[in-house]
Parts: C-alpha cells; structure tokens; sequence
C-alpha cells in the first residue's frame, strides 16, 4: 500500500480539538483512528520552531469561540452584507470615488484603528480602493514632508509640482481679473504669461487640491453636430441677449460674431430688439473686414428676418448668404449664444450693475478683454483677436517647453532633504 503523508496542519487542529470543525465527515473517514489518537497524544515540542504555534492557538480559539456562537457568526455574515450591498449602491453614484479619496486621511485613520480586529485587506474591501492606493493614501497623510506644498513626499511622488508652481495656480486662481474665467481660461493665461508649465489636467487636478470646485457642466448630445468653419470671415453669428441692471431695467446687447475666431465684431446696446441695431453691425463690420463671401447665421426673430436686413443682405455689394438656425441648420446658433453667457456670467454678472450708463461703460472695457486678453482652449491658447488676424489655432505654441519643466521638477523634488526619508 501506498504510505499517506498528512499535513502537519491537520495533526496541529487535532491537537487542538478542533478536526471535527474543519473537516467534513467524509475526510474525516479517511483518517485511520489510530493516527487521530497518536495526534492527540503528541506534544507541541516535537516539531522546530513549533513556538509559532502559540499564534495559531489564539487565532483557532477566536474561530473556536466564533464558530460555537452562532449568534456572533450571524452578526458577522449579516456586517459584511450590509456592506456589500452599501457598495454597490453607492458605487452608480457620481463622484463616490472622488469624495474618498477626499477624505482618505480620515480613511486611513480608521483602517489603523480597527487593523488589529479586521485585516487592512478585508477593511479595504469596504471602501473599494485597492492595497497599493491605500499604501499611497497612507504616506501622504502619515509621512509629512515639509519640502511639498500638500506636505506629500517628495522620494516617494517626484513629479509633484512644486510649491512655487502650486503657489501660481492659487494666485492666479484668486486674481480679481481672472476670477469668474474659465479655468481653462486662466490656465491658458498663465502659460502664455510663462508663470506656469504644466498639462491642462494636471492644472485642474490642482485646483482641486485647493479647493477652487468646478462649475456643473451638462453634457452635450451624443448627435451634437454643430456648424464647422474653417477660417475668419467665412461665417457670422448675430444675436441678442437681454440683461437686466440693479434699477429692473432691460437692456438688449446686440453682438455680431465672427463663427471661426469666436471674436465680437461689434455690439450695440438697445431699449429693446432692433433690427436696425442688427443692420448696423452686419454694415460696420463689412466695411471693417470686406469679406469676399459670407454667410449670416441668425434665429429666427424678428430683429434678424425683417426687410431692414433682408434689403440689406440682397444688396450686390457683397454676396451674402443669410442662414436661419434649427431652418436652414440642424442646430441652434450656439455659438454666439455661449458667448452671450461668457459675457454675462463671466463679466457683467459679478458686478454690481446699476444702471444703463454704467453697463455701456463697463462693455467697453469686457469686449476689449475678451477679444483681446482672455485666450480659449478651442483656440488653441489664442486670443479671438489673434485668431482672427490669422495666428494659426496651434497649442504646442504654449506646451513646447513642458518636457524641460518636468526634468527640472523631478530633479527638485528628488533632491529635497524630506526628512521621512532619510
């Protein structure tokens, strides 16, 4: 007969009276008797480096206690259940993820705390976060390093920005001139400024850090399909969009757009819609640009389809072709109608606006800045002004110098004297 070697394992939980709880009857009827009896007669000392044994006795006393009280083994199942299932609820809603990692140094306190009771691995279940971000959770909260801005060490995460470069993004972030930007926007001037060197998700990554939250944004439709240009004054936008001053008086802000540069040719403030104030900008900046062709894109309201600007339009002087938006498009004159709500959110609607006076002084100066000062990501980092004098839309014009940037940064962080890691 072939000779059965046991596992020593199975000779230890004899020893411990434990075989009939780990074993089914059917195992157990495999093992002669007599070998059961000779196991139960052994001593601990018979086997090298038996002395670990004393942790597996306390560890099958807990499952020996646990397993005779159906009431504890019950509470158990019934915990890991609830937390299972809290998982998966919470895992369909929108921003779990970030909301942990927000609250990580809390996490990993807790984890601390109760690891002597429930292992890391199983507690790590329950937050969904894996052993490896847990480790990094872990040295950023516990090993301070005074050479990082968010005290994260810098051995251990070179290509952290560093403090002077997170400093940067806070000034420009709370500059009054930059404040209710886009922060694509303010991103893009300060590259251009040469103040900052960094990727775009990095930038917005930081802003997080320090707390400067993005608005909502809703998401475009899967068919959206907008008009495409290929040029400056191929393509006119007109619009009007109606803002009220701290007295409850309407103004009507006419603007005309050039489609391709997203530049403000011209606006006109009016006590209502006016088809002569939409004539008007159309006939100005004609004269200003002299476009060869052109086509005119408008809604469908009465200040832009009228005889005034159909007359206008049908003149041989230039051919121009008008578009209605959702007639002779698909869509509507989108456009020209963020750009109403970048002028009214970001420039009118942080002011205290009283009156009509103040609001034509004010325009004055927001056109000058929107044309001329604050750069756009679709763009490529250009002004409207810019783009519309022909600068080609190219962002490597600001990115090109990135590479040198991150050596210097990896070299600078490594070098810091972090005192966690000597």
């Amino acid at each position: 007969m072939k000779r059965i070697s046991y596992d020593t394992s199975i000779k230890h939980i004899t020893r411990n009276g434990l075989l009939n709880d780990m074993l089914t009857a059917d195992q157990l009827a495999t093992i002669p008797g007599s070998n059961i009896s000779r196991w139960k007669q052994e001593t601990d000392d018979k086997y090298s480096f038996c002395e670990i044994n004393d942790i597996i006795k306390q560890e099958i006393e807990l499952i020996k206690r646990l397993n005779q009280s159906s009431k504890i083994k019950k509470i158990n199942q019934s915990y890991f259940k609830l937390a299972d299932t809290f998982h998966q609820v919470i895992s369909k809603v929108k921003g779990v993820k970030t909301l942990i990692k927000e609250q990580k140094e809390l996490i990993v306190d807790t984890i601390e705390l109760v690891k002597d009771i429930i292992s890391i691995d199983k507690a790590l279940k329950v937050f969904n976060i894996s052993r490896s971000t847990f480790e990094n959770y872990k040295s950023i909260v516990i090993h301070k390093c005074e050479s990082s801005y968010f005290n994260w060490c810098t051995k251990r995460f070179p290509n952290q920005l560093l403090p002077t470069e997170v400093t940067t993004i806070k000034t420009y972030m709370n500059d009054d001139n930059y404040k209710h930007w886009s922060k694509s926007s303010v991103y893009l001037k300060a590259l251009r400024d040469e103040k900052l060197r960094c990727g775009i998700s990095t930038f917005y990554k930081y802003c997080r850090l320090l707390g400067f939250n993005n608005r909502p944004r809703r998401k475009k439709s899967d068919d959206y399909n907008p008009v495409k240009t290929n040029e400056p004054n191929e393509l006119w936008c007109a619009d009007v969009t109606i803002f009220k001053t701290a007295d409850n008086s309407k103004h009507y802000i006419h603007f005309l757009i050039d489609h391709y540069s997203k530049m403000i040719l011209g606006y006109r403030i009016e006590k209502s819609s006016s088809a002569l104030a939409i004539k008007s900008l159309i006939q100005n900046a004609c004269l200003e640009y002299q476009p060869e062709k052109l086509q005119f894109l408008t809604d469908g309201g009465s200040e832009n389809v009228n005889h005034i600007v159909s007359n206008f339009i049908n003149s041989p002087d230039i051919p121009i072709k008008h578009l209605i938006a959702q007639k002779d498009v698909v869509f509507s004159n989108s456009m020209i109608e963020a750009i109403n709500k970048i002028i009214k959110h970001q420039f009118l609607h942080p002011k205290e606006i009283t009156n009509g006076n103040q609001l034509t002084n004010i325009m004055i100066n927001t056109i000058a800045i929107y044309n001329n000062i604050r750069p756009q990501m679709s763009l490529g980092g250009n002004t409207p002004v810019e783009t519309q004098n022909g600068l080609p839309i190219d962002i490597s014009r600001y990115t090109h110098n990135f590479k040198e940037q991150k050596q210097l940064r990896l070299t600078q962080n490594k070098k810091n004297g972090c005192k966690v890691c000597f």
